[in-house]
């Protein structure tokens, strides 16, 4: 019920991106039952293809993330690329929880294939997918860049998995 909670307020800043026209994905940061980070996906908008949903959600939380390691829970609409993977693993969050990864580019199974230095307990991250999945499916593939992969046959053989 928890993680159903925060995953529709993720879903609420992916819908902000959809309607300004980046990739509508979506990420709030869980912190002791509050949220203390919320942004949606801005590579467009801030001509910035760092400005991922995660990243800025990261950078936002850091000072209340530095003082609480592994403790915070990061919920975003779609699997983090390796990028917000990696940040999220760097700044000790504790869980992480997606919803979907329609185009095979998450990257939490990089978890397993961290280097030796990241393998202690410190960095250790725990992953949660599918959590709201069909909702996050829905507002993905409403979007021009869903289209886009869906032409270029990049989401037919998982659409499958998930009614629209």
């Amino acid at each position: 019920m928890k993680d159903e909670y925060y995953m529709k307020k993720a879903l609420k800043e992916a819908e902000i991106a959809l309607k300004e026209g980046n990739w509508p994905i979506g990420c709030v940061i869980e912190l002791g039952e509050s949220i203390i980070a919320r942004a949606h996906n801005q590579t467009y908008s801030l001509k910035n293809k760092l400005a991922h949903a995660e990243v800025l959600a990261l950078n936002q939380a850091q000072k209340d993330l530095y003082t609480n390691l592994k403790q915070a829970t990061l919920y975003t609409t779609y699997e983090p690329c390796p990028m917000c993977f990696g940040a999220s693993v760097l700044s000790r969050i504790k869980k992480i929880v997606c919803g979907i990864d329609l185009d095979n580019s998450g990257a939490t199974y990089l978890k397993e294939n961290l280097p030796l230095c990241f393998k202690q307990d410190e960095f250790e991250i725990e992953v949660l997918t599918g959590v709201l999945a069909k909702e996050c499916a829905e507002i993905f593939m409403k979007s021009e860049h869903a289209k886009k992969l869906n032409k270029q046959g990049l989401l037919r053989k998982l659409q499958n998995r998930i009614d629209f």
